[in-house]
Formats: structure tokens, C-alpha cells, sequence
């Protein structure tokens, strides 16, 4: 069971009991991340995230901020998305007043010392550089650069070196009053607690801070006539492949059934492609499927770690089996284990506070309606063959691949002959 509060400057509280628990997650969420910055200013979001470790009014440093939460025995982390920016610290649950304390000032009191922000720029560029040689992750921002060229959507969340440099304090600072608003942040907890103790804690911490109206986001335009290929020339010994489609925001009611298509086609050593791919043919070393979900659209995907010379028959082996998914219904055997896998996906997920309670904050974030897992599964039981063949039919057109590949290839023909439906 959950509970919410909007105070009356639009800050949003969540709170989820778990009386069984000896520990509790907090965590404070403002719904602002990559596609909400302007280009000159890519990457902000995740700067902004980093500099809030630098250093408060009350921990001045970045040595006493980690040094509180590891006095007791606490983790402490933030992560950016693109459509969010999240702060969170795990302890024992007798910590909560601490812990309360230090993510209030965290957030609400950054110092943005001018040597700081300087010195944090070589940091951010070198995870930046991290990233660009790490093609299993790097596959994904390219992926989606392709599906939404020249949108905030499409650029990368950590932005590039050089406009991480060009970054000003005051670009910070500005950043900051106009997504870090109250009416925008959620903060949350899950674990054992009192209740009524919490919400006077965050009434007191957060319940008078001023706040402003936020700005909408710019939505994304959905058009694309034709398949789209992209391909990274780099030297390597395994070849990175991404394929997908647009797909559904958050709140669409097909969504249940694309994780049942999903899950057929790549969740699982037994799934389809892992078989196909894996298992009988030796190609890749993982291979999967999966769904992405934003504000106003999504993506389905197809990821895989490929031996080089057989990336464009994997390409074309997986455009197959998609082939399948619209030709054919799948059988009432898939059909009950896809279901099962999810929802086992899910319980396995929130057996600790911190699953839960990223659970309930994304639907409290994104969804017009939070549901349980129990109202989650009763949906996705609905889910019948044939909507999966139909919803296979609808995503699967030719015209809206995307595809994405990193490994040591001069040209992007070898694959567009084989992106075929």
C-alpha cells in the first residue's frame, strides 16, 4: 500500500510502508533530465547531479557529505535519465531523520563552488569518454540519435566534451531554479517508518520552500518514411547491433502486450531470439529484447553483442523472427510464460524497499494512475495471441526501422540489404 500528498506548493510526497523491513529507501526525484536542455547546454542534468555531491551548507564538502552516510553503513547514489534526475540514500531504517537531513540539504543547499565545477568538468568528460568506448553501452545513445535525430530526445544524456566545458555557473544555477522546483519533485520513501513522523519531517523541510510553474517538455515528432541505419566505424572484436521501432508512452493501454511481445521474442535464455541467435547458431553472446517508455512515445528494441563477420546475418536472422511475430500467433505455451516471466521479473524486483519503491515512483512520476502489481497483472492476463500478432503487425512496418551498429565497418550497406520485413 502507498500513500500521497501534494502540499500546497506542488511538492509531490510518496510514502510506502513495509512493516517487515529493516531498512528504508529515500529518495528525492525531480521529473527533469537530458531532454528537457537546450543544446548549447546537453549534459547539464547529469553535471547538475554530480555538483550536488560537492558539497552543502551544512556538509561542505564532498568528503563530509560521504563520510555522514557511511558513519552509517548507508549507500548513497543519484542517477539522470531523460526525463529524470534522482537522489537516494539505502540505510537502516533508524537512520530516516539523518537521512532526511542530508538529502534535504543535498538538494535544497548546493555551495556550486566555482573550483568545484571546474574540477568536476574532467571528471564528467572522462565518464563521457568511458562511455563512447564501451559500444554495449554507447549502442544505445546512437540508437536512439537515429530514432529521434536532432530532438533533445535523441541527444545523449551525458552530453559532449565540449559543451561540458562551455558550461557557466550560472548556466547551473538557471538550470537549476527552472526544472528544481517543488511542484516537480517527488520525494519519496519506502521501508519500515512511522508515518506521520515523515511527513512532519518533510513538512518541515519542504513543505514552505517557494516554488514557480514548470514548462512543458517539447514533444517529439513521431514521422519516419523511410528505415533508418546508423554505423559507427571502431575497432573491435565484437560488433554491437540495436534495432527497434517507436512505440508507446508511458500511459498507452497496449503496453501490457508489448511486454508479452517483447518477452517472446528476447526476455529470457529460452526466448526466441536467445535460441535463434545463441543457442543454435553460436552468433552473439547476449542477445535480448526490450521496451522503453517516455512521456509522449517509446521504443521497442532488439540489443546484441555480435561476432563481427556474422553481425549482418544476426541482423537479418532477428528481422526474421520479427517476420514471425506478424505472420504467426504465438502458442498458449509462450503466451502463459511470457506472463509468468514478467510478473516474476516484478516480484523478484521489489522484494527490498529500493525496488519497490522505484515501482511506485515511476508510475507516481509518469502514469495518470498508480496501480499495484496485483492491478498490473490483472492487466496483463487480458493479454491475448491475438492482440500480440496485431500489435506485431502495427510496430513491425519497414519503414520505421531503426538500426544502430558499432564495430570495425567501413559502410552501412552490408546491413541496409538486409533490413528487410
Amino acid at each position: 500500500m502507498y500513500h500521497k500528498k501534494i502540499f500546497k506548493n506542488g511538492l509531490t510526497l510518496l510514502t510506502v510502508p513495509i512493516p517487515t523491513a529493516l531498512s528504508i529507501t529515500m529518495s528525492v526525484f525531480v521529473k527533469a533530465g537530458s531532454r528537457y536542455e537546450e543544446a548549447r547546454i546537453n549534459g547539464i542534468s547529469h553535471f547538475l547531479e554530480h555538483l550536488h555531491f560537492k558539497g552543502t551548507k551544512k556538509f561542505p564538502t564532498a568528503k563530509k557529505l560521504s563520510e555522514i552516510v557511511d558513519s552509517i553503513g548507508g549507500e548513497f547514489n543519484a542517477n539522470t535519465g531523460k526525463e529524470h534526475t534522482q537522489y537516494f540514500i539505502r540505510a537502516a531504517a533508524e537512520h530516516l531523520p539523518l537521512i532526511t537531513e542530508v538529502l534535504t540539504d543535498l538538494v535544497q543547499n548546493p555551495l556550486f563552488d566555482e573550483k568545484e565545477i571546474e574540477r568536476e568538468k574532467g571528471v564528467i568528460i572522462e565518464e563521457i569518454n568511458m562511455y563512447k568506448d564501451n559500444p554495449q553501452i554507447h549502442i544505445e545513445s546512437l540508437f536512439e540519435e537515429t530514432m529521434w535525430p536532432n530532438t533533445p530526445l535523441g541527444k545523449d544524456i551525458a552530453g559532449s566534451a565540449e559543451v561540458i566545458r562551455s558550461i557557466k555557473r550560472t548556466d547551473i544555477i538557471d538550470y537549476r531554479k527552472k526544472w528544481y522546483q517543488p511542484s516537480n519533485t517527488i520525494v519519496a520513501v519506502a521501508g519500515k517508518f512511522d508515518e506521520k513522523e515523515f511527513e512532519k519531517l518533510i513538512e518541515q523541510s519542504w513543505g514552505r520552500v517557494s516554488g514557480k510553474t514548470i514548462q512543458k517538455f517539447v514533444p517529439v515528432n513521431q514521422g519516419q518514411t523511410s528505415p533508418q541505419v546508423s554505423v559507427q566505424n571502431k575497432p573491435s572484436e565484437q560488433a554491437h547491433l540495436m534495432l527497434g521501432f517507436k512505440a508507446f508512452d508511458y500511459n498507452h493501454r497496449q503496453n501490457p502486450g508489448l511486454q508479452v511481445l517483447s518477452t517472446v521474442l528476447g526476455g529470457g535464455m529460452s526466448s526466441r531470439l536467445f535460441i535463434q541467435i545463441r543457442e543454435r547458431r553460436g552468433l552473439a553472446y547476449y542477445v535480448g529484447s526490450s521496451v522503453n517508455n517516455y512521456r509522449d512515445t517509446g521504443n521497442f528494441y532488439v540489443r546484441a553483442g555480435l561476432k563481427v563477420s556474422s553481425a549482418p546475418q544476426a541482423l537479418e536472422v532477428i528481422l526474421a523472427e520479427l517476420k514471425k511475430m506478424v505472420s504467426d500467433k504465438i502458442t498458449p505455451k509462450e503466451l502463459n510464460k511470457a506472463k509468468e516471466y514478467i510478473k516474476g521479473k516484478i516480484v523478484l524486483a521489489m522484494e527490498d524497499p529500493h525496488g519497490t519503491l522505484d515501482w511506485y515512483l515511476t508510475q507516481t512520476a509518469f502514469m495518470k494512475k498508480i496501480e499495484s502489481p496485483k492491478e498490473a497483472f490483472a492487466k496483463l492476463e487480458k493479454v491475448t495471441s491475438q492482440e500480440v500478432q496485431q500489435l506485431a503487425t502495427k510496430l513491425f512496418d519497414p519503414r520505421n526501422l531503426v538500426v544502430s551498429v558499432i564495430g570495425p565497418f567501413a559502410d552501412k550497406m552490408v546491413f541496409e540489404k538486409k533490413m528487410k520485413l
